[in-house]
């Protein structure tokens, strides 16, 4: 792949270095853990970090950078090694199109300055990544000779390689892409385990090397988007209700902003409130037939050996069965007495369990044995006898225990109607019993139960109704909350731990800004134990004028709280090793030929100004206003996910203040268009 910008050198060396190994990094390769401090030249920030780490572990290819890790054993073919490509991406000479950074601006990043270097963290899909290239306008993978796109019919060029390189950086089929700013600020850009084509490394593994990777290079924050699609379902809707959380909060990511001005309060208190919903309001007290949902959840009652009464133990349920590799010896312990209703025992006697057993026999021995007989039945005919629900639930589970006259009871799973049946076979034929839903069993139930219970544009319908409302804006909450950021500045092993050196936190204060100045953020300067002022101000001088560009002609001029200090004395008895210094300067010659790189969000000046409370650009849909040019959410003006924008549009509050007054005949405008688009 060709780069823009060319590597930087690389120590000289006798041989290319080994492969770490990617499930334990940075310990346990074959050349013995990676140092994480106290060594020169990675014992700073980010941008000082990743450079030795590369000119360390990595070799020059193509114009990128390759670091080789062992991803386990690929039987004949031996030891299976795994390349991550590190793309050094030169902002100042990428492009007008590539100048801005948009995962800045929807995470809350866009007031930063554009750095110089962004560093892309690639591990490609094993097969097929090379032979395809993406469509610009719609993002669909076509084939490299394809000189048009299907789907959008635009033309496909490659003629020129900034392009082609870039495109290949955005290719959709990654199985990991993350991209890390120079000042250390980083966006996870996706992560694509099984379901995303990899055959080696699963989604945890690989988001969890993102995250060591991301500890050990010290990069201090990082965002997602998350938009992961599992069993055809939007996943952080059903991993929130599952387990009360977002998926990555396994690695400390937490949400960061929702939506529409949703706040991270209201985004628990809607798993909560969704999670807890209980499944007694889909049995209603009628005489009606039993629907499709009402038969799936009674199916998954019987088969758990725990009670299932609420949405997030029938969804946790499920998605066990779904995701354990010892399903069959979870779901095989429902069918043993002793473990599971040892109680049961105790509570009636022998007798009675005895009755209510063989009536169940009695069932399977009166029908013909090529027939299978439903749990329904056979829990109807015992519920005769005994008003335990107990009992019933013991002798329909441990049923496909027992045998009698040479007959044993077979058991089997239904998947067209979603039920456990049972019949008597011959005990000399091994018949398994077949009790396990298949994997396309449960993925089609997974799907339909998020459908009719989780996804708010579909969700079943329920009495008492406002509880049903209620389920509705929680749901439509959880999907609009997606942005997760990890602050890992904020970790107490963020410090290098080097007590030979001074590791100063530096914030910058431009003097003689006019109108809205860029928000920049403080870099980690290192220093020897002896700095002084006059040596703190030239690192940060040349720090700040190297990681950002529109600093290019920056000069630290005085400290800001300590401004009557001599440039002689020493930084150490000012601000102790790992103190914060606050440093006022100036860009010399003024910032004109850089102002494109002053922030993130571009030179254009646009104001957010929604009804929810967003005052930024979320990642949503918006609008702006043909009138006042503020921005809003399509949704929050009336106009639907599903519907086009209109060309025109003029907000609710330009319309009241250009209504004409009621004098003369002149049209006027209706309370209902006050509140939705004005179309034109």
């Amino acid at each position: 792949m060709a780069v823009i910008g060319r590597p930087p050198k690389r120590a000289r060396v006798t041989a290319e270095p080994r492969p770490l190994d990617l499930r334990a990094f940075p310990g346990g390769g074959e050349g013995g853990p990676l140092p994480t401090g106290g060594c020169a030249g990675g014992e700073g920030a980010f941008r000082e970090r990743v450079r030795w780490f590369l000119a360390r572990c990595a070799v020059p290819s193509g114009g990128a950078w390759r670091v080789g890790f062992r991803a386990g054993e690929g039987g004949a073919e031996g030891e299976v090694v795994v390349a991550m490509e590190v793309v050094e991406e030169d902002v100042a000479r990428a492009g007008a199109a590539r100048v801005y950074c948009e995962h800045c601006t929807v995470a809350g990043w866009s007031r930063h300055p554009v750095c110089g270097k962004r560093y892309h963290f690639i591990i490609r899909n094993e097969y097929g990544a090379h032979d395809c290239k993406t469509c610009r306008h719609c993002g669909l993978m076509v084939q490299l000779f394809e000189t048009g796109c299907p789907s959008c019919k635009r033309g496909l060029s490659c003629d020129d390689p900034e392009d082609w390189d870039f495109m290949q950086l955005d290719n959709p089929r990654h199985l990991l892409h993350g991209i890390v700013h120079e000042n250390g600020f980083g966006h996870l850009i996706r992560v694509n385990g099984r379901e995303g084509g990899s055959r080696l490394l699963t989604g945890y593994q690989l988001m969890d090397f993102w995250d060591r990777l991301c500890k050990y290079l010290r990069v201090r924050k990082v965002s997602l988007m998350d938009v992961s699609k599992k069993y055809g379902t939007d996943y952080r809707v059903l991993h929130a209700v599952s387990t009360g959380c977002s998926w990555y909060s396994q690695w400390g990511f937490k949400l960061s902003k929702g939506s529409f001005g949703i706040t991270p309060e209201e985004y628990h208190k809607a798993i909560d409130s969704l999670s807890s919903t209980p499944l007694s309001h889909f049995f209603p007290h009628s005489r009606s037939p039993r629907n499709e949902l009402q038969d799936t959840i009674t199916f998954y009652q019987s088969l758990s050996k725990h009670p299932l009464t609420t949405v997030r133990e029938l969804f946790l349920y499920i998605l066990g069965l779904a995701t354990s590799k010892n399903a069959d010896i979870h779901l095989g312990s429902l069918h043993k007495k002793e473990q599971s209703y040892a109680c049961v025992q105790e509570t009636w006697p022998d007798e009675e369990i005895k009755r209510a057993m063989d009536i169940a026999l009695k069932v399977l021995r009166a029908v013909d044995r090529t027939r299978w007989v439903a749990m329904r039945t056979l829990k109807a005919a015992i519920s005769r006898s005994t008003s335990s629900t107990q009992l019933v639930d013991y002798c329909l589970k441990t049923l496909g225990t027992r045998t009698i006259d040479g007959m044993v009871v077979a058991v089997r799973c239904n998947s067209e109607t979603n039920t456990i049946e049972y019949r008597l076979v011959n005990e000399a034929i091994s018949m398994p019993n077949e009790y396990l839903p298949t994997e396309d069993h449960l993925r089609r139930d997974i799907k339909f139960l998020y459908d009719v219970l989780l996804y708010p544009h579909t969700m079943h319908p329920y009495k008492p109704e406002n509880i049903h409302e209620c389920a509705k804006r929680s749901a439509m909450t959880l999907l609009d909350c997606k942005q997760f950021i990890k602050h890992y500045d904020m970790e107490e092993d963020f410090m290098p731990q080097n007590p030979s050196m001074l590791h100063i936190w530096c914030q910058v204060e431009l003097l003689d800004q006019v109108g809205d100045p860029p928000c920049i953020p403080p870099e980690l300067l290192t220093l020897p134990q002896t700095a002084t002022v006059a040596d703190l101000k030239l690192e940060a001088t040349r720090t700040f004028r190297d990681v950002y560009l529109m600093l290019q002609s920056f000069v630290a001029s005085q400290l800001h709280d300590c401004a009557t200090a001599s440039e002689k004395t020493q930084v150490k008895l000012l601000y102790g090793e790992n103190g914060t210094v606050h440093i006022q300067g100036r860009c010399v010659g003024g910032e004109r030929r850089v102002g494109i790189y002053r922030m993130e969000r571009g030179v254009d000046k646009w104001t957010v100004n929604c009804s929810c409370g967003a005052k930024d650009d979320d990642g949503e849909r918006m609008l702006s206003c043909d009138s006042c040019q503020v921005w809003q959410h399509t949704r929050c003006a009336g106009i639907s996910d599903f519907d086009q924008v209109p060309k025109r549009y003029v907000c609710k509050t330009c319309i009241l203040l250009h209504k004409p007054k009621s004098s003369g005949p002149r049209p006027t405008y209706s309370s209902r268009l006050a509140q939705v688009p004005l179309a034109m």
